[in-house]
């Protein structure tokens, strides 16, 4: 099959989902390509492995669709990366994923609780949410880890209501329990987010637990393998944190339910938060967290499951 990727050429968890998606399509045998639409199919090419666009047998939109293959007559794919909620808050993506609707054929999610959100829209299939097992993975002989028994990571991107006020809150009760715990924020690339957090920090005293209030990280698997907990504030779904599993390290987030996992929380108060990392702290080994993604969140998995859908509409 000749598979045909569109999105923007940009640093997000977005980008990086397209990417892995488009490598082990390669990998299964199928010819792909990714590239940014430009004005009508003219932008740069991302990533191409033996196929031109006229080739396409069906398109997978991830960012936006060129223009001149809105009637081409191939089946259209959109994936629905973002959060509903947040596709309606900025303002700007819900209203495009309606207008671009029409054009489409169908909507692939990858977490169940927000099918019934975008099936009102378009009929949509549900696919595993998978991550790169060959990029994320356990690196040994890594001696330097980060400060804490556990060593909590937050490593989201920082906008808006997605920041982590909850955590560092949460966090205060941990340390009460652990004293040797300690809470480490990086990605915080925002002057005015770095601004509060810093006064924040200071003002709560939340130094005692608090090691790191750093920005972009070069090399997150490295950054994984230095912590013992990786934490996400996202509610209701969650998104990339889970790469942490694949680096065999424990993931934590209000937005994360999967059947099975024992060490979920609310978003409702920090409380269910700090139990959640202090509960994962005492029963660490209950876990083999490689596994864990092994079994639910392979990109190849995730690879199948799509190609099956698409075709479907052959």
């Amino acid at each position: 099959m000749n598979i045909l990727h569109w999105m923007k050429k940009e640093n997000s968890g977005l980008a990086r989902t397209t990417l892995e998606l488009v490598k082990y399509e390669e990998r299964q045998g199928h010819k792909v390509l990714a590239k940014e639409p430009g004005t009508g199919g003219d932008g740069a090419t991302i990533y191409m492995a033996g196929m031109k666009m006229q080739d396409a047998d069906v398109h997978c939109i991830h960012s936006q669709l060129a223009i001149n293959t809105y009637y081409d007559n191939k089946p259209k794919f959109m994936w629905m990366h973002g959060e509903p909620l947040s596709s309606v808050a900025n303002g700007i993506s819900m209203k495009a994923i309606v207008d671009l609707a029409p054009k489409v054929d169908a909507f692939i999610c990858m977490r169940r609780e927000e099918q019934p959100i975008w099936n009102a829209i378009k009929r949509t299939y549900y696919v595993p949410k998978g991550i790169d097992l060959e990029h994320y993975k356990k690196l040994e002989g890594i001696t330097e880890r980060l400060s804490g028994e556990p060593a909590v990571l937050y490593v989201e991107n920082w906008r808006g209501n997605r920041n982590p006020l909850y955590l560092c809150s949460a966090m205060q009760q941990v340390w009460e329990k652990f004293p040797n715990a300690r809470l480490h924020l990086y990605n915080c690339i925002d002057k005015k987010m770095h601004e509060t957090f810093s006064a924040l920090i200071k003002h709560t005293k939340w130094h005692l637990f608090i090691r790191s209030l750093l920005g972009q990280v070069s090399d997150i698997n490295m950054l994984y393998n230095r912590v013992d907990i990786v934490v996400s504030c996202l509610y209701p779904l969650y998104a990339r944190g889970i790469e942490a599993f694949s680096a065999g390290r424990a993931f934590i987030g209000p937005g994360y339910k999967e059947p099975g996992y024992p060490f979920t929380c609310n978003l409702d108060s920090p409380d269910s938060m700090a139990q959640a990392i202090t509960s994962c702290w005492e029963n660490y080994d209950k876990i083999d967290y490689r596994k864990w993604a092994e079994e639910r969140h392979d990109v190849n998995e995730t690879v199948r499951q799509s190609i099956e859908i698409y075709q479907k509409y052959l």
